[in-house]
């Protein structure tokens, strides 16, 4: 169904061996991040996520054809960041790889999520542990820096 055009970044061609995996439906807005070309700076997009697995996400977004090749996945207010290239275009609708697989229970969790727009840092005490587990080793992360 899909194909796969040989990736134009070198660690983006590093993602593209990831087969895609059970995919779930789900609604999320997320951000995706990556550096302004010639800048120390980030550019962001806001995407959504319309469907998840343990290995890639599909993203749709109005903007979605500038999307580089190698970007990170923020969910929440900068909470979780997942590394993803991008493997190819279909029908205005991104199909990116995760750099390294995603826990099952993490994936199932983020599919059962009802609200789209949440902050995840607005769901703690009402989310499931793997997500506040996901959002407490990052932060403690951050603090450590």
């Amino acid at each position: 169904m899909f194909q796969n055009p040989k990736a134009r970044h070198y660690l983006a061609e590093l993602y593209s061996g990831n087969e895609a995996g059970r995919y779930r439906k789900v609604n999320l807005v997320a951000r995706a991040l990556f550096p302004a070309p010639g800048l120390k700076s980030l550019h962001s997009m806001q995407v959504r996520i319309v469907q998840i697995s343990e290995k890639g996400a599909i993203l749709h977004s109005r903007a979605i054809s500038y999307l580089p090749d190698h970007f990170y996945l923020c969910l929440g207010a900068r909470e979780i960041l997942i590394t993803c290239g991008r493997k190819l275009f279909v029908n205005g609708s991104a199909v990116v790889t995760f750099a390294r697989d995603e826990k099952t229970a993490f994936i199932d969790a983020l599919s059962q999520i009802t609200f789209p727009l949440t902050t995840l840092r607005k769901l703690a005490g009402g989310c499931p542990l793997i997500i506040e587990e996901r959002i407490t080793r990052q932060g403690a992360a951050r603090k450590r820096r």
